[in-house]
């Protein structure tokens, strides 16, 4: 008996993402209306789909598009549909659509003894309240989505999807290398902004030949020397940098060390780092580090050393700025080495009003080394 899902389509794909990968129907009918259209929501579901490995031949997949406030409509439409398809299994996901939409998909599906499934977001299993015969005890759902599945499920481009493979790869082998800078950040400090200051404007090069003078090189130095394979004679540090390298000694080794603490985290499915998304006006917007977890989006912002061109964290204004562009429902960290967000010691009530507007948690410098930990507690909190 062929197997046809029933889906309706809202904002929230990731529903009907996850009831495609649990129950493998041989069709799919999305019910969507005007609105839904117009943001490209089935498409976005689609391009999921394939990605993940599910590629309906043609006339496999269907879509009405209803009045969402008409009962009479949806029926009408679904009638058309229904005709020769009587004897077919239907299971139809309630879980999304206006309560019109699902109060109609439900009285016309309900004749037809259709399993009814709903899947309580965003916890990951489903219940079956219809028919009354189904079990009511929660099912699980296996399917756990990558970053860029997540990302591809609201209809947004990765533009640089072929190189995040390489840029996780090197921020993993530079793991003790970004470790190294955390835990001895004081003392580096100095140097690190002098590399930072000369190196910034290449962040674009290809390679860089550096010869920076710095006579005033510490123990710690000259360990952080010899770990990237840097020269230094004569209080003249000099090594040919690869782009990736550049993008290290100029604040990335603070994404890395984020992105190495994420990996090794109970419960994360998928970190990226360096992402670049595309915007609604064409451009890219850059992102530190995101990390999927239980089919929810995380997003770590990074600010190294004293940022004296963010004392007033407009990071955190960035972070509310994408959240509402992309329409991500995104939980996320600003990690940041500034001593601008303090006052007495304390994180200053102004940038923690903002961070609680914009569901982030603060990462403080001293608190940097324990961001394993600090995540840990967050996902398990969601989890709970």
């Amino acid at each position: 008996m062929r197997r046809t899902l029933v889906s309706l389509v809202s904002d929230q794909t990731i529903p009907n993402i996850l009831a495609v990968h649990h129950f493998r129907p041989n069709e799919l009918l999305f019910i969507s209306t005007e609105a839904m259209e117009k943001r490209g929501k089935v498409k976005a579901i689609d391009t999921t789909l394939r990605m993940i490995g599910f590629n309906f031949p043609d006339g496999a997949i269907r879509k009405l598009i209803i009045q969402e406030d008409s009962i009479l409509d949806c029926h009408r439409q679904l009638e058309n549909w229904v005709s020769g398809r009587e004897d077919e299994e239907f299971i139809v996901n309630l879980t999304c659509g206006t309560k019109i939409m699902s109060i109609a998909v439900y009285e016309f599906f309900k004749d037809y003894g259709s399993r009814m499934i709903y899947i309580p977001i965003p916890k990951n299993e489903f219940i079956s309240p219809f028919p009354k015969k189904a079990s009511f005890r929660a099912e699980p759902l296996a399917l756990r989505l990558t970053v860029p599945n997540y990302l591809a499920a609201y209809g947004l481009k990765v533009t640089n999807l072929t190189k995040l493979e390489e840029y996780k790869r090197e921020a993993m082998e530079r793991a003790s290398d970004a470790a190294y800078v955390v835990y001895n950040y004081e003392s580096l400090k100095p140097l690190l902004q002098v590399l930072g200051d000369r190196l910034r404007r290449h962040r674009n090069d290809r390679e860089h030949d550096l010869a920076l003078g710095y006579g005033a090189a510490n123990d710690s130095d000259l360990e952080f020397f010899s770990r990237i394979g840097m020269k230094y004679e004569a209080g003249i540090v000099s090594k040919k940098l690869s782009h990736s390298e550049i993008g290290f000694l100029t604040g990335g080794w603070l994404e890395e060390y984020c992105l190495n603490q994420i990996v090794g985290i109970h419960g994360v499915d998928d970190a990226a780092i360096g992402l670049k998304l595309m915007n609604k006006q064409g451009g890219d917007n850059e992102f530190d580090v995101m990390f999927t977890s239980g089919n929810t989006l995380y997003f770590i912002e990074c600010k190294s050393l004293d940022q004296n061109d963010d004392k007033k964290t407009d990071a955190l204004y960035k972070i509310g700025a994408l959240q509402k562009e992309f329409g991500l429902r995104v939980q996320s960290f600003l990690v940041t080495t500034s001593p601008h967000v303090l006052k007495d010691g304390r994180l200053r009530s102004a940038v923690r009003s903002r961070a609680e507007q914009f569901n982030t948690a603060v990462v403080l410098r001293d608190d940097v080394v324990h961001l394993s930990a600090r995540i840990s507690e967050k996902l398990n909190r969601v989890v709970g």
